[in-house]
């Protein structure tokens, strides 16, 4: 059953840096909703984790779920890079990133990017099949689709923006779903929005994302408050 309550599924930009001492985007959309929050941002993580949170923390419980994933799943590797999960996670898996991190290192020293050809983290079509499938696993939930902030290093952005324009289709496809961007917003005042790492955002980043979610969630959650048992009020 569907709880008057809500879920956050991302990476580091949902779960927050050690670094940062503000209030993350995701609690300050819960806080002005009125509605308890639990938080699975997870740093470094992807939609390959997003999967198995949804199996731990299933959406259907929750009246509202937001999913921040493309930071990491739009990332350069080599082509044939393993990848080890970060959640669940386990000593084994500590173990294999660290000779993950290893081999990465050895694989830039040798330029296997140019040799192998650069593929994404997660390509496209598997990182939207990911998150279609968690969509389509609770369809009396209203889903928030937040689009990848820009990075200070421009040389990412042109795949970010890739991903964003595909997350915003896939939004446009069920009733339950919705899509929020604030790539723009972001970027025009990335010297108050973005750390000074180029990556994280800083409070008044995630300040100014919370603005963008809860201006798109309201109008939508007031509808589904008129018509409860109509699919059609996600619209």
């Amino acid at each position: 059953m569907t709880m008057n309550k809500c879920i956050a599924y991302g990476d580091c930009n949902t779960e927050g840096i050690r670094q940062f001492t503000g209030q993350l985007w995701a609690e300050r959309v819960a806080q002005a909703l009125d509605m308890p929050l639990t938080n699975c941002g997870h740093t470094m993580s992807t939609t390959r984790e997003l999967r198995r949170y949804a199996q731990d923390y299933p959406p259907a419980t929750y009246r509202v779920a937001m999913i921040q994933y493309g930071l990491v799943d739009s990332w350069l590797t080599f082509r044939g890079a393993p990848y080890v999960l970060y959640y669940p996670d386990s000593l084994k898996r500590k173990l294999a990133r660290k000779l993950v991190k290893k081999l990465k290192k050895w694989a830039r020293s040798f330029h296997l990017q140019a040799r192998l050809g650069a593929v994404e983290q997660v390509p496209l079509d598997e990182y939207l099949a990911h998150i279609r499938t968690v969509v389509s696993s609770a369809p009396t939930t209203l889903f928030v689709l937040v689009g990848t902030a820009p990075n200070k290093d421009e040389s990412r952005n042109p795949r970010i923006l890739r991903y964003n324009a595909a997350l915003m289709a896939l939004a446009g496809q069920s009733d339950n779903t919705l899509y929020v961007d604030a790539y723009d917003a972001l970027w025009d005042q990335r010297g108050y929005t973005l750390m000074a790492d180029g990556t994280h955002l800083t409070d008044d980043g995630h300040a100014l994302l919370a603005e963008k979610v809860i201006s798109v969630l309201r109008p939508s959650l007031a509808l589904m408050h008129r018509a409860p048992h109509k699919t059609a009020a996600f619209a």
